[in-house]
């Protein structure tokens, strides 16, 4: 038996809390609900005796993260021998003799180590900050209360398994302008430098007022003499050097970052696919989070970051706090303004059927085929543009070059 902190809200929208004796947190939520309150909030009141044992995994923390790609397969091969009825530890020391990641080794290590000194497997993972979120944690020891893991684990798998696919969607939308972005680049500077010389000594040596006459021909002549120039080309890469690192450094502060989503959310042809990205990794985390038992409030606290965008985990964190004074959640989340007219209708319906959980899975479903539409439809219109891109820049070339040739052969006809 282990003791719980609950905070509930009744029908009319007071509020109280409680505590209670019960096997696992499901238990006491099936028995509020039944006298007819809604469970905002509830934890586990931890005992003593586990600081000793939080502490001892802090001397193995590791101090690297682990991509996406590679926590999806963590968690979902421990899922699928979970689910096979492996023991937890046998499982681990499986794994770690299949590795080839030197981060997993490590990190399969320390969770068997601090398995063997009697630490609960939610707690193993609470040490690792830089690899396992709040969510992930959460979801672990919901699981561990209900005696549930393997489900709770599996829906994990699902969840990141989604992500990493969004993610992937999100990157190929941008794939494709960048990689075009940096072959113009490329093919600018080689033409400067090895096409214009060849012409460069011809305009010069012949009667034509080249700076007067043909400023597009000048202007590329001077752009070649640039572009040879060692000097200048170090000074312009120890500026794009300069730049990148203070950008990154901007990054790194939350007030970049958030000016960085804002940015992005507001972005012309890709705001509706950060919008949708968002909309369906935060519906996918909430309805999971729901789904697996936890209160409708701390799945709000602990949903904040799923969205993978500041702007909208501000608005979360917002919505959280009005929920815990006794607002309803759609009319939150539809004041916060940042979220789709869909999510908001199917909260609300969620609200009025008490099915939010299976609402919010139906609507992390639909985005995350929109992320699909968007994307195809993005690259439909960035295909031609990029292409009239590379175009515009040989016409540029073709037109400072033929110009003053055609001039000169005018004048050599009419001699």
């Amino acid at each position: 038996m282990a003791r719980f902190r609950y905070r509930t809200r009744d029908s009319v929208g007071k509020q109280g809390t409680g505590e209670a004796n019960a096997k696992d947190s499901d238990s006491i939520v099936k028995e509020l609900q039944a006298r007819g309150f809604t469970v905002l909030e509830i934890a586990e009141i931890e005992e003593k005796t586990t600081a000793p044992l939080a502490s001892l995994g802090n001397k193995v923390r590791l101090t690297l993260g682990m991509s996406h790609k590679d926590l999806m397969v963590f968690t979902r091969q421990l899922a699928t021998t979970l689910n096979a009825g492996v023991p937890l530890l046998r499982i681990l020391a499986v794994m770690r003799r299949r590795s080839r990641s030197k981060t997993l080794v490590a990190l399969l290590e320390a969770l068997s180590g601090d398995l063997q000194k009697g630490m609960r497997f939610s707690d193993a993972l609470a040490v690792h900050k830089r690899i396992f979120n709040d969510t992930y944690v959460n979801m672990a020891r919901v699981g561990e209360a209900s005696g549930n893991l393997p489900e709770i684990m599996s829906r994990l798998a699902l969840m990141i398994e989604k992500e990493v696919a969004i993610q992937r969607k999100v990157k190929s939308a941008a794939a494709y302008p960048v990689f075009v972005t940096i072959f113009t680049m490329a093919l600018t500077y080689a033409l400067l430098v090895f096409l214009m010389p060849m012409f460069t000594p011809i305009f010069q040596g012949v009667n034509l007022d080249i700076e007067k006459d043909y400023p597009l021909t000048n202007f590329l002549i001077k752009a070649s003499d640039a572009a040879k120039d060692p000097t200048t080309m170090a000074a312009l890469a120890g500026l794009g050097v300069f730049l990148f690192f203070m950008t990154k450094a901007v990054l790194r502060t939350e007030t970049g970052a958030y000016t960085r989503d804002l940015m992005l959310f507001n972005a012309p042809m890709f705001s509706k696919l950060v919008e949708e990205s968002a909309a369906a990794r935060f519906a996918r985390t909430f309805g999971l989070l729901l789904q697996s038992g936890v209160p409708l409030l701390q799945a709000l606290n602990l949903v904040g970051n799923a969205s993978g965008n500041r702007v909208i985990t501000r608005c979360v964190e917002k919505v959280a706090r009005e929920v815990s004074e006794g607002g309803k959640l759609s009319e939150r989340l539809e004041q916060a303004n940042v979220f789709p007219d869909l999510m908001i209708q199917m909260a609300s319906i969620g609200e009025e059927a008490g099915s939010l959980p299976d609402m919010f899975d139906h609507v992390a479903a639909y985005y995350e085929e929109e992320v699909n539409a968007t994307v195809s439809s993005i690259t439909a219109v960035l295909e031609p543009a990029m292409m009239v891109m590379v175009g515009g820049l040989v016409c540029v070339f073709v037109l400072g070059l033929l110009l003053p040739i055609l001039s000169l052969s005018t004048r050599v006809g009419g001699n």
